[in-house]
């Protein structure tokens, strides 16, 4: 098959063993940026096992990654061999789930359910290792995180009553964090795959691979039954028992990002029927990831489309999304 010329273009093995070498050392090795080629590594698997078949991208995924382990074993080097592992076979379940024509639900929430998986099966061998409740491992990977990032804020110029008071909140917002986690696991899980899919889905329309069921999603709404979900939730965090107000927290942060996703398609209409320039939309987008702030209207909307159906104010006939 004729590919265009991306960086991801091309079916030979070599080509993409080579593509695939860089980004797994680059994940093993490299110190924060390695993140961000972790984080793309689904995007990869999927698009190449569209294009190139899903045996040789996994060969070609394998290979750098067991001399990866090998290295790390022979040099005694810490490496998220079984994150890289991870996030690898979560890029080839979304092709498979993609190409079986499944819900752009199925698409994502199946991949996602490898990550979840992975994130609970470490905190449960982490806490049999350590002799711990799992929980207890995740108040201490929640605790080492906040602290990371105090001493962070510290090399800023800020003052010291400023300092202080940071540092004295901290054990009420460990508890907090920690309640939350298994809601921010989830939703973390369920973005990232996302995001590979719908930056497969373009790097895929390129090579005039066209996936029906991942188009359109300016039309996408959530099920109906949900807003009952977020609302029985909401009212349950005015119970007094802590471990209960948590639970409902977890819940009803959840549903809320279900309704961030409808505003979010919604904004997606607003823009194509507009015609607002992709630079322009980037840029948007962009300030939501600055300006937190801004998720609160989008939701809002998401969740006020269930009676006044935003879109209908716009253009029939939506173009693909």
């Amino acid at each position: 098959m004729k590919t265009s010329g991306t960086l991801f273009s091309g079916n030979s093995f070599y080509r993409i063993l080579l593509i695939f070498f860089i980004f797994v050392s680059a994940a093993a090795f490299i110190p924060a940026i390695g993140a961000i080629f972790l984080t793309i590594l689904p995007l990869l698997a999927f698009f190449h096992s569209a294009v190139a078949g899903k045996a040789k991208t996994a060969a070609a995924f394998l290979i750098p990654l067991l001399l990866v382990f090998l290295l790390s074993q022979w040099l005694q080097l810490s490496s998220p061999y079984l994150v890289i592992l991870t996030m690898g076979i979560a890029g080839l379940a979304i092709n498979f789930f993609a190409f079986k024509n499944s819900s752009i639900e199925k698409t994502v929430i199946y991949p996602a359910l490898i990550i979840i998986g992975a994130i609970c099966a470490f905190f449960i061998y982490s806490g049999f290792t350590l002799s711990l409740s799992p929980w207890k491992v995740v108040e201490q990977f929640v605790d080492q995180a906040i602290e990371q990032n105090m001493i962070l804020y510290e090399q800023f110029p800020l003052e010291k009553e400023d300092i202080s008071a940071m540092r004295s909140s901290k054990p009420m917002l460990v508890s907090f964090f920690t309640g939350i986690f298994p809601a921010l696991s989830i939703l973390g899980s369920i973005m990232l795959v996302w995001l590979n899919v719908l930056m497969g889905r373009n790097f895929l329309r390129k090579t005039a691979i066209i996936l029906p069921q991942l188009e359109g999603l300016s039309r996408w709404k959530a099920p109906e039954y949900v807003i009952w979900i977020f609302i029985i939730s909401g009212g349950l965090l005015l119970f007094p028992d802590e471990e209960f107000r948590f639970f409902s927290l977890n819940i009803f942060i959840m549903t809320g990002f279900i309704y961030l996703l409808q505003g979010l398609a919604i904004l997606s209409c607003f823009f194509q029927t507009k015609n607002v320039p992709v630079f322009f939309r980037y840029i948007f987008y962009f300030l939501i990831a600055l300006q937190q702030f801004l998720v609160i209207p989008i939701a809002i909307t998401g969740l006020f489309d269930i009676w006044i159906d935003f879109r209908r104010f716009f253009k029939k006939n939506l173009p693909i999304t």
